[in-house]
């Protein structure tokens, strides 16, 4: 199963709450519901990290999915970390 990083902005009364993430990993592994910043540029580093993490150690590969302003900012090549070729 390929892994997976989600990013998603809460927003209450109107104002926004910051960036949280879920991961799901090969084998179940990750997290759910962890704030991972403010503004865009700290979730994008957050969902960076957690590909690096996650994506790049599974064979299957995997995606990141976040809004525009956080997808905007992460390094294209770990938006879609493809499949190793056995």
């Amino acid at each position: 199963m390929r892994s997976l990083v989600i990013i998603t902005k809460k927003i209450e009364n109107g104002s926004s709450q910051g960036f949280f993430s879920e991961v799901h990993g090969k084998n179940g592994g990750g997290h759910k519901g962890v704030r991972c910043g403010l503004r865009p540029y700290e979730a994008a580093a957050a969902a960076a990290r957690y590909a690096m993490e996650y994506v790049s150690t599974n064979p299957e590969g995997g995606d990141i999915m976040a809004p525009p302003e956080v997808l905007e900012l992460i390094p294209e090549h770990l938006r879609s970390i493809p499949a190793k070729i056995a």
